[in-house]
């Protein structure tokens, strides 16, 4: 691949990923609480309750994309496999986050339907621990990816 090509979409690729984080940031730091205490517990937690499952699905489905992304421009990178493969792997795990969290939604559901607050307790703190380390990996994408942008151009053959 073209060197210069290859710089513009790892930083396309960048964009995409902090674009993703951001959105996941303030889905999830500004949104839920602002719902919460503009429209109170009852109506704010009908609402949330829709959101939720949404908010997940969609870091899924990112984070899928995000990673088939990396998979498939690696093939085509100057970079080293090992380092594709960090970024690749990287972004796995942080679809695997957002994925298990997504399918912990209708368990947290249920408790709070049956009044079972211990269960409901521990089912968020593990959804909300989910989501963190799925942002973590995110941002860890992000890092490796600007880290090796301005080096890149020392991977390729000079003759």
């Amino acid at each position: 691949m073209y060197h210069l090509t290859e710089a513009y979409l790892m930083a396309s690729l960048i964009c995409l990923t902090a674009g993703y984080l951001g959105a996941l940031v303030f889905g999830s730091g500004v949104v839920a609480p602002l719902v919460v205490r503009t429209l109170g517990e009852q109506t704010g937690g009908r609402l949330l309750r829709a959101y939720w499952p949404r908010y997940h699905g969609f870091a899924v489905v990112a984070g899928t994309l995000i990673m088939l992304f990396t998979a498939f421009g690696s093939a085509f990178s100057a970079v080293p496999s090992v380092y594709a493969l960090l970024v690749v792997s990287l972004s796995g795990l942080m679809t695997l986050c957002f994925l298990a969290g997504w399918r912990l939604i209708p368990a947290i559901n249920r408790a709070r339907d049956e009044g079972n607050q211990a269960a409901f307790v521990r089912l968020h703190r593990l959804d909300v621990v989910l989501v963190t380390c799925g942002m973590l990996f995110a941002l860890a994408v992000v890092v490796a990816l600007v880290y090796v942008l301005p080096g890149q151009f020392t991977f390729w053959p000079t003759a």
